[in-house]
């Protein structure tokens, strides 16, 4: 089978993970993440693709974690949130890494 995104896209096949933990996220308090994307070293469109797949699978009001490097994907994502049906919660920077938050649906607090 060939991947869109190269060899590297291969290996990180695994990247979009079901979850349930408790973040603390200022502005919304405690949250449930419900859905993880391991983003490290994709460049565009992988984090866009992963993250539009997940958010197909996922139910109004869950939120998605993605953790990106790269910085386009960075700045793209929190646009295109409403154009998949999610509201874009939060982008946190840290050292060599950005966190995104993106909840499903227009909801502005978590039920």
């Amino acid at each position: 089978m060939k991947w869109w995104f190269g060899r590297r896209g291969a290996q990180r096949a695994n990247a979009v993970k079901r979850l349930e933990r408790s973040v603390f996220l200022q502005g919304y308090g405690n949250l449930t993440v419900h859905v993880h994307i391991d983003g490290l070293g994709a460049v565009c469109p992988r984090p866009q693709l992963l993250t539009m797949r997940a958010l197909d699978h996922m139910e109004d009001g869950e939120v998605l974690e993605l953790v990106v490097d790269n910085p386009g994907s960075a700045e793209a994502i929190p646009g295109m949130d409403m154009t998949l049906g999610s509201t874009h919660l939060v982008t946190l920077h840290e050292d060599s890494c950005w966190r995104i938050f993106v909840r499903k649906g227009y909801k502005d607090s978590d039920e």
